[in-house]
């Protein structure tokens, strides 16, 4: 019995960015049908802290990493229900920042440990991704925060009001340079993070690939020699 706990433990070392990678699809897959209707903030709620359940998993492997990850996603896990509950902005407002930093930790590991890696794992690869979507929900975050902050910043057309779901998918296609402009920023401010996120994305893109074209050289040369 104690051989099988370990095993299944050590198996699931190797899958940390497996979970945070099916956090993350879960939560944006699902969070457009239900983020809608009056129990709509509590099932993103739901799917937001196992988003924050599964990063600190995922930077678990040095002792460090998942205190800085306990410190930032307890305040954004127990802010962010507060919130929900009471329904106090400026709780919501304190949930943002604790969750951008969140993120942004989570990712920085996540990208330190893929770029650093000279094996190219199934784990490696879902970590890239979780990457990627960490630095979506980072900017989403950001603009949500900006917006609630400085009313205005963003405009999407005559009485509409952007929530963080619209800000997700801004963000996203943001990230991704589509560009489609049903969202606009408007203060420089707006402008500054939506600029500073076209340029991660690619950049992120291109750093990856050669990244893991170098790896996948690496071990060649090794299975040659």
């Amino acid at each position: 019995m104690k051989n099988l706990l370990s095993r299944y433990l050590a198996r699931a070392r190797k899958m940390q960015f497996h979970y945070l990678l099916a956090s993350l699809v879960l939560l944006l897959a699902v969070y457009p049908y239900v983020s809608a209707g009056p129990s709509g903030p509590v099932a993103l709620k739901v799917l937001s802290s196992f988003v924050l359940i599964t990063g600190v998993y995922a930077v678990s492997n040095r002792r460090r990493q998942v205190v800085i990850a306990v410190l930032l996603a307890v305040p954004a896990f127990g802010l962010g229900w507060l919130q929900v509950i009471t329904g106090n902005p400026a709780l919501g407002s304190a949930e943002s920042v604790f969750t951008l930093l969140f993120y942004a930790f989570t990712a920085l590991v996540g990208l330190s440990r893929v770029l650093g890696t000279q094996r190219i794992t199934t784990d490696t690869i879902y970590g890239a991704v979780s990457v990627y979507l960490l630095m979506g929900l980072t900017w989403a975050t950001a603009y949500d925060l900006v917006e609630g902050i400085t009313p205005g910043s963003f405009s999407a057309g005559p009485g509409e009001v952007l929530t963080f779901p619209a800000f997700i998918y801004y963000s996203f296609v943001t990230l991704a340079t589509l560009g489609y402009g049903d969202i606009t920023p408007i203060t420089d401010q707006a402008r500054s993070l939506a600029v500073l996120e076209t340029v991660s994305g690619t950049l992120y893109i291109a750093v990856l690939i050669a990244r893991l074209v170098a790896a996948a050289g690496w071990r060649t040369d090794a299975g040659d020699g």
